[in-house]
């Protein structure tokens, strides 16, 4: 049980994620690989894999965005899945200006013409970031794919055929994003095709 700071010992934060990774719904994730696989067709001359989707895009904040980051390296390098995240700091820092932190990934989105056969991740500790909300919004009404891995208060921004979610019960910054972590590689594992 977490002190009045916040503060767990190192059993109870191992026995808390064991317990998260265990609560993982394999239903949800197995929908979403399941997505991103295709047939496992390739262009001729191209070494990307042709999907039912188009590409991958993938938000988060702090150190969500840090495993969107890898998530997306690995989708392209190990499984051949075209999947992009907000990395270019310039970018992402014209557009919080130009537009403000909550719209930044909406309008970085918008640039990149997101499609109904694009998919987006996002992956919030607290599940209440406004600019994640916002995107996934705008996601919804592209009509896009949708995997939002959510902890704490988080809740489904988008309840449509086309949208998943995985809430993480813990209010542990640590246990969210580690967990939320492994419900992704969990996905890319079974993609791999380097």
């Amino acid at each position: 049980m977490p002190d009045d700071n916040g503060v767990i010992t190192i059993s109870e934060y191992k026995r808390d994620i064991i317990r998260c990774v265990s609560e993982l719904d394999n239903d949800v994730l197995s929908v979403v690989k399941e997505k991103l696989e295709g047939t496992y067709a390739y262009k001729k001359g191209d070494d990307m894999l042709v999907t039912s989707i188009d590409r991958v895009f993938i938000i988060g904040n702090g150190g969500s965005h840090a495993i969107a980051e890898h998530i997306s390296t690995d989708l392209n390098k190990r499984c051949k899945v075209k999947a992009h995240t907000l990395s270019n700091n310039s970018l992402q820092t014209a557009l919080t200006n130009d537009y403000s932190q909550e719209d930044a990934l909406t309008q970085w989105l918008k640039i990149n013409e997101l499609k109904k056969r694009d998919y987006v991740i996002a992956v919030s500790s607290s599940g209440k970031s406004p600019n994640i909300m916002r995107a996934l919004q705008y996601a919804g009404e592209v009509g896009s794919h949708t995997l939002s891995i959510f902890g704490m208060d988080g809740e489904p921004v988008l309840n449509g055929d086309r949208d998943h979610f995985v809430k993480i019960d813990s209010y542990n910054y640590g246990v969210v994003e580690l967990t939320s972590e492994i419900a992704l590689h969990a996905i890319v594992e079974e993609l791999v095709v380097e």
